[in-house]
């Protein structure tokens, strides 16, 4: 005799609109809320969000504001030592100007070149009265002038054009070469500039070594 073999029993199959049913439901079912879950109080929110505040201004006043660098001690001067340096940062400023303006004429040493144009270094028409030099850059300068015992302009081509800088570039010019290689002669200021440049507005053409003797009796000898 041939054993018949037991089949098992066939699981129901879910129809269609079955699984459709079951899957409703469980959208519409929301899982409870995962046990022990914390829900933290707001005051503590509200406390943790000021610790973070208060912790992050601290952070920035002790880290130098996130400079690289921290500040150099500021050094307290007094009066006249500010004045110095004033006045040190000023002529450094001519200075510049001078090597650009002035000395492919005068020449960098502020001696001039021989037979063609004048020095400037122990000249008085650079360190007497201080409108005398403020004037011929305003200006300009033409004709014959006798410095340090040579006489100069002989020539049209010596002649000395208007210098087109401003007023601060006037006087941080005029002071470097009022003391520069040797001279000591006085700072000229923006204002006295100004002024100067106001007094010879009616000056069309460029100074001759008369007006300007005339001007300034006191400050070019007859050497």
């Amino acid at each position: 005799m041939t054993e018949e073999k037991e089949t098992p029993e066939e699981s129901p199959v879910a129809s269609d609109e079955e699984m459709v049913k079951v899957h409703a439901e469980l959208h519409r079912e929301k899982p409870p809320p995962t046990m022990g879950f914390l829900h933290a109080p707001l005051v503590f929110v509200f406390l943790f969000g000021c610790l973070v505040f208060f912790c992050s201004i601290q952070l920035a006043n002790s880290t130098n504001k996130f400079q690289l660098h921290p500040p150099e001690d500021l050094v307290k001067l007094s009066p006249e030592e500010k004045a110095a340096l004033k006045l040190e940062r000023k002529a450094e400023s001519g200075k510049k100007i001078f090597a650009i303006r002035c000395a492919s004429c005068h020449q960098l040493n502020g001696q001039g070149l021989p037979n063609m144009f004048p020095p400037l270094a122990g000249s008085e028409w650079a360190t007497s009265d201080p409108g005398l030099i403020t004037k011929i850059i305003l200006n300009g300068l033409k004709g014959k002038i006798e410095v340090k015992g040579e006489t100069w302009g002989l020539v049209p081509a010596q002649n000395m054009i208007p210098v087109p800088i401003s007023d601060r570039e006037i006087a941080n010019v005029t002071t470097y070469v009022r003391q520069a290689w040797g001279n000591s002669a006085s700072e000229i200021t923006e204002q006295q500039v100004s002024d100067f440049r106001a007094e010879s507005s009616g000056q069309t053409e460029q100074w001759t070594g008369e007006q300007l003797r005339a001007l300034y009796p006191s400050g070019i000898s007859d050497k």
